[in-house]
């Protein structure tokens, strides 16, 4: 293996042919077959970028991606099993770039971690901006990532988004790439790392921490490998941990919402119901308001024809008490005069009380037909 430096102190390594390739035995695919450059990139690095992305307020961050780089019957294939983090770097232009110092802590925490590996490209931390390319980034890429190989790794940690990007066909820009795999690998190169430049410090190492100026102990011993294996091992779980934690939090805000929607749709089915109910009630009462008005309608003309019975019958009495004689001989010479709305029957039951007078009084006056009177007509009543 041996490391170039180009003019802009970009470090990067060549693999041998010593080094054949082997594809990792476990590994999750990400998206669709990309055919250009495939991708596998490493559990461990993979989590630890979320979490590096997360540190320190969530602010932009760069880290570096080592791995290895092969070419399998002509196909660019990165395996990448490092990330390291872009430290001392400098605003330029608007973006956060890799300064002097960055290059050369990179170059050094590869020749002490990562030795025999490659630069293979670099990781955009921009939480709550999304996956996204932006001009910038193409531009900072193209001047310092030149190898038609390497690649932007965009992730939000936040919103848990993330993508490849590589030069396109012609190698005058980047596209998204098609999918990438993760794989599961001891790889005791980047737990040395994670241990060194943990993000989550595990409760041991604070413990012995906390104990070491008191026990004496020297507080920059370094760990064993043992040590290394098990405070990695630790880590991992507590980002696992969190991310169950998380996913959690999330299924409890969804079953939340899902109560709230269900309480909702019981009061507006409740709601419904009331109102159907008094659709009801409404109903039943225009009913009988209806059947009132008809009792009341038919109980006044029932009262008014017992009105006027009653009034014939004190006229009759009247006239029988103060002259029989006279009533008899005047009521031969009676004339009715009719009125507006009059007929047979209310004139019969006027004078006689009852509707027995009618063909009486059709007979006298030469009536045919019972309903052929009219207003002003004279009507002699027997």
């Amino acid at each position: 293996m041996q490391y170039y430096f180009d003019g802009d102190s970009n470090l990067y390594g060549r693999n041998g042919e010593d080094n054949p390739f082997s594809p990792p035995a476990k590994t999750k695919q990400m998206g669709s077959i990309e055919h250009r450059v495939k991708i596998y990139v490493e559990d461990y690095v993979y989590t630890y970028l979320y979490q590096y992305g997360k540190s320190g307020g969530g602010r932009e961050k760069l880290a570096a991606l080592v791995g290895r780089h092969y070419v399998i019957e002509g196909q660019d294939t990165l395996v990448i099993s490092g990330a390291i983090q872009g430290k001392a770097t400098v605003q330029r232009n608007g973006m956060k770039c890799f300064s002097d110092e960055t290059w050369e802590y990179i170059g050094g925490q590869m020749e002490t971690y990562f030795k025999g590996m490659t630069i293979l490209g670099w990781a955009h931390c921009q939480t709550g901006f999304g996956a996204f390319l932006m001009a910038r980034d193409e531009g900072f890429h193209k001047e310092y990532f030149k190898e038609k190989w390497q690649v932007l790794f965009a992730l939000d940690s936040i919103d848990r988004q993330d993508a490849f990007f590589i030069y396109n066909e012609e190698g005058n820009g980047l596209r998204q790439s098609r999918g990438y795999f993760i794989y599961y690998d001891k790889n005791r190169e980047m737990q040395e790392y994670m241990l060194e430049n943990s993000l989550v410090r595990p409760r041991e190492a604070a413990k012995d921490a906390a104990e070491a100026p008191r026990s004496g102990q020297r507080r920059n011993r370094k760990p064993t490998p043992e040590e290394r294996m098990d405070a990695a091992r630790e880590i991992r779980q507590v980002l696992h941990r969190r991310k169950k934690e998380a996913e959690k939090a999330r299924k409890g805000h969804y079953a939340m919402m899902a109560g709230v929607s269900g309480v909702f749709c019981i009061f507006c089915l409740c709601m419904g119901l009331a109102v159907m109910s008094g659709l009801g009630r409404l109903r039943n009462l225009e009913t009988e308001l209806v059947a009132m008005q008809t009792s009341y309608q038919t109980l006044a003309e029932d009262f008014e024809g017992v009105k006027v019975q009653t009034a014939f019958a004190a006229q009759q009495r009247a006239m029988q008490v103060d002259s029989p004689k006279e009533e008899t001989a005047t009521a031969e010479k009676k004339t009715y005069t009719v009125e507006s709305g009059d007929t047979l029957g209310y004139i019969s039951r006027k004078f006689y009380g009852d509707n027995s007078g009618i063909e009486k009084i059709m007979e006298i006056n030469n009536l045919a037909d019972a309903n052929r009177i009219y207003e002003g007509q004279a009507l002699l009543i027997p």
